[in-house]
């Protein structure tokens, strides 16, 4: 997949995230939600080997999840994020990569596994079926898309307000994602809840009502 050298959504990122320089980074927060996470890998294939970040930011994610025994490659746009990834991944087997979710500097085929953690948010729905192009051709046949995105009904207040356009990105539903990986070729589309609000990293059920009020819900796609 060919992408232009800078896009106008990789310009808004290093905007928006050069606040990483000085930003006090809730790494109790992203532990939990590594936590979240490895279980929902467990759930629906267990862990692999080796797997890519999208938007590693600064490593809070990376880190934990690389303690499990997996290889991290993490990629940002943010140099701003990924030095301060650096410090906090010192003794983790985690790769930093400066680079573009757009135009990943991988072969085809190349990872087991591909996770974002509320990354799909910053873009609307043409540039995450980009983006989801550009994940299937990087990941090996059968291979997993994970990534989440946040529910209004944990986020009320910002919701409201935001304007339409900002809740378009932010706040997509749940059937426009599925149609959008469909869209890019994936397949076997299933969803979890992610950190319930004050309950910490316990094994969350996978219902309806725990998809809708989780922090955020997790997508889990398969290549075909």
């Amino acid at each position: 997949m060919t992408t232009p050298s800078s896009l106008p959504e990789e310009d808004y990122i290093k905007r928006r995230y050069r606040r990483w320089r000085n930003l006090v980074v809730p790494f109790a927060y992203k532990q939990t939600k590594s936590v979240r996470l490895a279980q929902i890998l467990d759930e629906t294939g267990g862990l692999t080997s080796t797997a890519l970040e999208l938007g590693v930011g600064p490593g809070g994610i990376a880190g934990p999840i690389s303690r499990r025994g997996i290889r991290i490659v993490g990629i940002d746009l943010s140099r701003e994020a990924l030095d301060r990834a650096k410090q906090y991944c010192q003794n983790d087997d985690v790769v930093l990569l400066c680079g573009s979710g757009f135009a990943l500097p991988f072969k085809d085929a190349s990872f087991p596994l591909v996770y974002a953690s509320q990354v799909l948010h910053l873009f609307d729905d043409e540039g995450r079926l980009r983006l989801m192009f550009e994940v299937k051709r990087v990941l090996r046949p059968g291979a997993r898309f994970v990534f989440d995105l946040k529910n209004v009904g944990s986020h009320p207040i910002r919701y409201w307000r935001s304007s339409v356009e900002r809740r378009r990105r932010n706040f997509p539903t749940s059937r426009q994602i599925q149609a959008l990986l469909s869209r890019a070729g994936f397949t076997d589309v299933d969803t979890r809840p992610g950190v319930m609000p004050g309950l910490g990293a316990i094994q969350v059920p996978n219902a309806g009502v725990f998809r809708a009020v989780a922090h955020t819900r997790f997508f889990i796609a398969r290549k075909l």
